[in-house]
């Protein structure tokens, strides 16, 4: 399996994941922030077939290319079902306060938690995690085969993500770090929306668990 970073940049950088069988070249691409042509070049040039764009919360520099390149990759956007609100909201997905441009578009689909996701051939299978706290739609996708999951902005390598935007709570964050993803096993590997990689051993004591 493949876990390419692509650094987004539109005013704030982002990282957004390529999640590639390596045998077939399908996957996913995670929270498509801005650079949709860019992406889909990258797309293009090697090859893949992207069969879902995941969103793993419904801010700007997570969703602000999402629009674009599904329309680009003919592939569909899921999102929570609390997504709902931020994607069709300026104000909840703050793109009003940037001067880019306001956002506001349907998802494809919609998931919740504990809800299985996978390739059309049921390979790279994902466990949804909601981990309100950050924003209300807040997700982590977790793979127990591959132990990686991507968390957005959740959980970071030595921090987590700010709550104080609408619908956020920091002490719920908090409690869903701990509970939801610090009791993933050791070496699950975090890749997240805005750090380098960490594991749920290295972040555990931030957290006193």
């Amino acid at each position: 399996m493949v876990q390419r970073i692509v650094l987004i940049k539109d005013g704030y950088d982002v990282n957004g994941y390529f999640y590639v069988d390596k045998s077939t070249g399908r996957g996913y691409f995670f929270d498509p922030g801005a650079e949709a042509e860019r992406i889909a070049e990258i797309i293009r040039k090697n090859g893949l077939i992207i069969e879902k764009i995941i969103i793993t919360h419904g801010h700007f520099d997570h969703i602000g290319g999402a629009e674009e390149l599904r329309s680009l990759i003919s592939a569909p956007v899921f999102i929570h079902e609390n997504g709902r609100l931020f994607l069709s909201d300026p104000h909840y997905n703050l793109s009003e306060f940037t001067g880019t441009g306001k956002i506001s578009f349907e998802a494809d689909g919609y998931f919740k938690d504990g809800d299985m996701i996978s390739l059309d051939d049921g390979s790279l299978p994902l466990k949804v995690i909601h981990t309100p706290g950050h924003t209300d739609d807040s997700c982590v996708f977790y793979s127990e085969k591959e132990s990686l999951a991507f968390t957005g902005d959740t959980i970071f390598k030595g921090t987590y993500g700010n709550p104080r935007f609408p619908t956020g709570n920091e002490a719920l964050l908090i409690k869903n770090i701990r509970e939801k993803v610090l009791t993933l096993p050791d070496e699950t590997v975090l890749y997240s929306g805005h750090t380098k990689a960490t594991t749920v051993k290295d972040e555990r004591p931030f957290y006193r668990v």
